[in-house]
């Protein structure tokens, strides 16, 4: 078998160029991904297990859960309380149809449900708090609501940076944009900003050739008029961020974690990416 190599630094795999990976799972507004219905489902049946009770001749649920279930039927579905059964068996069923079908705004209604209502267990509402976390979703549960940590907006500005770079030839800008991405659906929310930075660095040194940093590649960009003067100075300061936080900018550093976490990290590819589009655009 022919043996695989790639010298090529600027390499980036085929599920990533062909706009399949690109955008964080963060800034997917408007979407629930088939696992956060499949982990939602798994938990709140390990809940049903939990409450229901298994008694002679059948199956039922009591006390809480009983409520619970009822509530959902009358109060959710809007069925009437005289057609509502006690048959935990069934409500898995009714659950992981309405799980598994439901638009995205009546998914987290669904969800906002249990999170919310004072018969399920503090561990059910544990496991659906992580589980929109460690999952990297666009939304997580704050004050027992369901909000967004990401915009819209955010995710449309790596799409555009992405697809202009690669149209102008900034490989290296637009593989940093790509990493950036790739770190925060990881959880590295240090090596996003890292990534973030130096997609603004690869831009700024292609229009400046002969620079070897941000910094000096800004001033040259500044003094040749592709920079409004307020603007080098924000990046300005935000490279010094990346660059006094340990871990981010200095790899070597690992006696101290960076302190950055995931709303830094999506402000940063938000902001660097649009960077990036403005200087395409001054370019042009």
């Amino acid at each position: 078998m022919t043996e695989f190599h790639n010298n090529d630094e600027l390499y980036v795999p085929f599920s990533q160029r062909t706009g399949l990976k690109e955008i964080p799972p963060q800034l997917k507004i408007g979407e629930v991904s088939d696992d956060i219905r499949r982990l939602t489902n798994y938990y709140i049946n390990l809940e049903i297990d939990r409450e229901e009770v298994v008694g002679s001749w059948e199956v039922f649920f009591d006390s809480n859960w009983k409520r619970v279930s009822q509530d959902f039927h009358v109060l959710f579905l809007r069925q009437a309380v005289s057609s509502y059964e006690n048959k935990p068996h069934e409500f898995r069923k009714t659950l992981e149809y309405c799980i598994g079908k439901s638009n995205f705004g009546t998914f987290f209604d669904i969800f906002e449900f249990f999170v919310r209502h004072q018969g399920c267990s503090q561990e059910l509402k544990r496991d659906l708090t992580q589980m929109l976390v460690s999952e990297r979703s666009a939304y997580r549960v704050i004050d027992s609501k369901v909000v967004a940590v990401g915009t819209e907006h955010q995710g449309a500005a790596i799409e555009r940076a992405i697809s202009e770079a690669e149209k102008t030839g900034s490989d290296a800008a637009r593989k940093h944009l790509i990493n950036a991405g790739v770190e925060l659906r990881n959880g590295d929310w240090s090596g996003s900003v890292r990534e973030s930075i130096n997609a603004v660095e690869a831009m700024a040194r292609k229009l400046a050739p002969g620079t070897k940093s941000l910094g000096p590649a800004l001033s040259t960009l500044d003094k040749q008029g592709y920079l409004h003067g307020s603007l080098r100075g924000a990046f300005d300061k935000l490279y010094g961020y990346s660059s006094d936080q340990e871990g981010i900018r200095h790899a070597l550093v690992f006696d101290q974690e960076a302190k950055v976490d995931e709303a830094d990290a999506l402000f940063m590819i938000g902001a660097c990416a649009s960077f990036v589009s403005y200087m395409i655009m001054r370019d042009g």
